[in-house]
């Protein structure tokens, strides 16, 4: 068994199996190939570093901007991979608020903080020219509260810059699973619960007497319409890896590396029972030749019916039984519900009372949540529940050797 050889954990954030949750994978392991090239682990890039890197900040109006986005094929990353031209589109002629969403309330995702900590002004960029492109003059970073090492990192980047006619401020949030879901940020940001809401139009948020619209995205997306205003259409595949590994964090790959190699990068244990891609709410598959040799890219996932969601990976070992993994982040899963409606109340705990009492799991939630959290946490539950029935038959008939919850 490979596990954190730092604390003798496996899963960030998920005690399982009588370990104590792994730390946050919030490390960047290595410079990466686009957005965090030549950059060392560790350090900040100031704003004179950012601009001998990259020059100075663009301004191109709405049209540019979204033709830039499109062309470089900007999505949405924080799981949704939303055409991020077609969201600029949807707020054109608003002046929409600009919020930069940091919240990264997934324990199994690393890269929005390690992009804040490291190149913060070129998420600064994507914002402030996409705000300048809508007529906006306010860009709001949002950052939990607990991490306030990363509130310093992009204060002390603000401080730094004269971005005129726009202000930059950041605003500390919860720190929970579900914080970071849009209406979720959108809620807070108004004084109200950072709980999910119902979400039939664009997000919009109240200003004075009126609800005006605003663009919300995600860290990396803002990164990457910063490198694509620049002219550079080169992608990446920035994801974080964790569980069975002595060197859990963030890396930026070229989108064909192979898994199996992205693996050994992080120092995984060469004999897995599966890996998980998407985090939580991701896909188990089988750690076999064909997972292995895999490219670590959305398109690839896909085609292999795989879940990309955040772009994180865990490794998931042979002990402690993987049953037990299953369990635990299940057991997470159905806590870090929002509690507002039935599927999530009662259709997860008794999803979650199928699993320990070793029966298929019922889907009696999918599509009906008030938010995507039901549907999502069933889906992963029977992807696990799927790839791990000889084990989940063996704890049911008391033949499993590793221990267990049966």
């Amino acid at each position: 068994m490979t596990l954190d050889i730092r604390t003798g954990s496996l899963l960030p954030g998920i005690a399982v199996a009588g370990l104590p949750a792994a730390p946050l994978p919030h490390r960047l392991l290595a410079p990466g190939t686009l957005l965090l090239a030549g950059v060392a682990p560790g350090t900040r890039i100031d704003l004179g570093r950012h601009q001998q890197m990259w020059g100075l900040l663009p301004a191109p109006d709405l049209d540019r901007l979204s033709g830039a986005a499109e062309w470089a094929g900007v999505v949405g990353a924080g799981g949704a991979g939303f055409p991020t031209a077609r969201k600029l589109a949807s707020v054109a002629r608003t002046k929409a608020p600009v919020i930069v969403n940091g919240s990264e309330g997934e324990s199994a995702s690393g890269k929005d903080t390690v992009l804040l900590l490291h190149v913060p002004h070129l998420v600064l960029d994507g914002a402030v020219a996409s705000a300048r492109a809508l007529g906006s003059r306010q860009v709001i970073v949002r950052i939990p509260a607990s991490r306030s090492h990363v509130i310093a990192a992009v204060a002390a980047a603000i401080d730094e810059r004269h971005d005129k006619g726009v202000r930059i401020t950041v605003n500390p949030g919860d720190d929970t699973f579900i914080a970071g879901e849009a209406s979720a940020v959108i809620s807070s940001l108004q004084g109200g619960p950072a709980l999910p809401a119902p979400m039939s139009k664009p997000p919009t948020m109240r200003t004075g007497l009126r609800s005006q619209s605003v663009l919300l995205s995600n860290v990396e997306t803002f990164a990457r319409v910063a490198v694509a205003i620049r002219g550079h259409r080169a992608s990446s595949s920035l994801l974080t890896v964790s569980g069975a590994v002595t060197d859990p964090g963030v890396l930026e790959v070229d989108p064909a590396t192979p898994l199996g190699e992205v693996l050994a990068m992080a120092g995984a244990d060469t004999d897995l029972a599966a890996v998980i891609t998407g985090g939580w709410h991701g896909t188990w598959l089988p750690a076999d030749t064909l997972t292995l040799h895999m490219p670590t890219n959305r398109s690839d996932l896909k085609a292999r019916g795989a879940h990309w969601g955040a772009g994180a990976f865990v490794a998931i070992p042979h002990d402690p039984c993987p049953v037990n993994v299953l369990t635990a982040i299940t057991d997470h899963l159905v806590g870090e519900g929002a509690k507002q409606c039935g599927p999530c109340i009662l259709g997860l705990e008794a999803a979650r009372q199928d699993l320990h009492t070793g029966r298929a799991v019922e889907d009696r939630v999918r599509g009906r949540g008030l938010c995507a959290h039901p549907t999502a946490t069933i889906t992963a539950l029977r992807s696990g529940q799927a790839l791990l029935a000889e084990e989940l038959a063996a704890h049911a008939q008391g033949r499993c050797t590793k221990g267990g919850w049966l």
